[in-house]
């Protein structure tokens, strides 16, 4: 298969990004895919950039941003909420992962490997690039929560959302305009699940 070819079939295999999907609601109440939340990322992502102090190289993060949840394809979206105190769940989503993107290299050949080498970055977390789209990505999936139908949690669920809260914050610190950017919508987010048991 050449070149060309290769890459017009990634185009469509990709296309199953619009079709995941995740388990937030958007405003309109119907749920959004992995596609719109990495859209409304890479936007933010645009927004926030001149504002950090924090060093990155932006072409590399928007690229982080545009392929962080195409294993999704495959692996499908797992809801973060059931991954903070499920190991086992934790684990199978990790292997499923590291399958699809072996398997998304593959698919592209050559052309693969900065995908699968930025990827593989992300989910390290060691560089400022992979920092900051983790934190960005638990953001924009914190902001997406705000605009779901009111409804109740169990306490396990409460309980979830709170040590997801605080993770983000503890993310934020990576820099001043990220700890902004929290405050600032924490009340909102806060208040969003303070629910009566």
């Amino acid at each position: 298969m050449n070149d060309t070819k290769r890459i017009i079939d990634f185009i469509h295999y990709t296309e199953k990004l619009k079709t995941e999907l995740r388990h937030a609601t958007k405003s309109d109440n119907q749920r959004e895919s992995v596609a719109d939340h990495t859209w409304r990322l890479s936007l933010i992502l645009m927004l926030v950039a001149p504002k950090l102090e924090l060093k990155i190289d932006l072409l590399k993060t928007l690229k982080m941003t545009i392929i962080h949840d195409i294993v999704e394809i495959e692996a499908k979206d797992i809801p973060v909420l059931e991954q903070i105190n499920d190991n086992t769940l934790s684990f199978k989503k990790e292997k499923d992962e590291k399958t699809a993107i072996q398997n998304i290299k593959n698919r592209l050949g050559n052309d693969g490997q900065e995908i699968f080498d930025i990827w593989n970055e992300f989910e390290d977390a060691k560089t400022n690039e992979a920092k900051l789209i983790k934190v960005l990505d638990k953001l924009e999936g914190q902001l997406q929560f705000l605009s779901d139908p009111v409804r109740k949690f169990t306490e396990d669920e409460q309980e979830s959302i709170q040590l997801l809260l605080k993770n983000t914050r503890e993310l934020c610190k990576i820099d001043p305009f990220l700890q902004t950017l929290d405050e600032i919508t924490l009340d909102d987010r806060k208040k969003r699940t303070s629910f009566e048991k």
